[in-house]
């Protein structure tokens, strides 16, 4: 326990020196990898840490091209702990419920939580790079690149490689079959899904007073931006929060 904890305290002054954490952000690495270290083993913290170091590289390349997105999302730049609890917060639960009931299926709803969580990430950092606008996937109409609830063809795909991508980087410790296999990416490509359902209709929106974009920032151009639709409540942090559960939670009852 206590190798795990010291790992878990490196990785995330790793990713604070290399700003890919904020100094909160680190803090709460440390926490959840070390439940997580704690109800899986070394297994857990490795697929933990296969997300944090290909979400970290996905947000990095080509940094310069999705300058603009950050004139739309509500955050860029360094994860806070807010952030890291957003993504891993569900893995801290199903890491207490697998040490509490021994179920095998948290393992699963684990895997399903870290691959949506990873799903999600990849298809909006890349998706920003399609060469053509997302479409709103309510109306299908086009919207800004880094707009909640749009979607586009490369995103999607890059969804389906990152989901894809945490799966099989089980199969050294875990014999997954072909079957299983399928079933886990498709749990956590729907987390993805999810978030950008929530994101189209119920997460809080605002329109720039200087610029006129639409914008999830509370403040744009140094002004006050103006209240526009969803709920005031629920911003991305929540939407992903809340779309690892779903995804998780439908994985954990179908498997317990």
């Amino acid at each position: 326990m206590y190798a795990i904890f010291l790992v878990t305290c490196i990785v995330a002054y790793a990713g604070y020196r290399l700003r890919s954490l904020t100094l909160s952000g680190a803090l709460l690495t440390v926490v959840t990898g070390t439940v997580i270290g704690y109800g899986f083993g070394w297994f857990g913290l490795y697929l933990l840490g296969v997300f944090f170091s290909t979400s970290s590289l996905a947000s990095k390349y080509r940094a310069r091209d999705k300058a603009p997105v950050d004139d739309i999302v509500e955050k860029s730049g360094p994860r806070d702990f807010v952030q890291v609890l957003a993504n891993g917060g569900i893995g801290m639960l199903t890491a207490i419920g697998m040490v509490v009931t021994s179920n095998e299926a948290w393992l699963y709803a684990y895997i399903v939580s870290i691959a949506a969580a990873t799903s999600d990430t990849w298809g909006s950092e890349f998706g920003v790079l399609a060469k053509q606008k997302p479409r709103s996937i309510m109306t299908l109409r086009p919207v800004e690149p880094g707009t909640s609830g749009g979607v586009s063809l490369f995103g999607t795909v890059m969804s389906i490689v990152g989901a894809a991508m945490i799966v099989f980087a089980t199969y050294p410790f875990l014999g997954l079959g072909a079957m299983m296999t399928f079933v886990l990416i498709a749990f956590g490509l729907s987390g993805s899904v999810v978030d950008t359902l929530l994101g189209a209709t119920v997460q809080r929106k605002y329109r720039c007073r200087v610029c006129g974009k639409l914008t999830e920032k509370r403040l744009h151009h140094n002004e006050s931006t103006a209240y526009v639709s969803g709920w005031r409540f629920l911003g991305n942090d929540a939407v992903n929060f809340l779309a690892i559960a779903s995804a998780a939670a439908i994985c954990f009852f179908i498997f317990a």
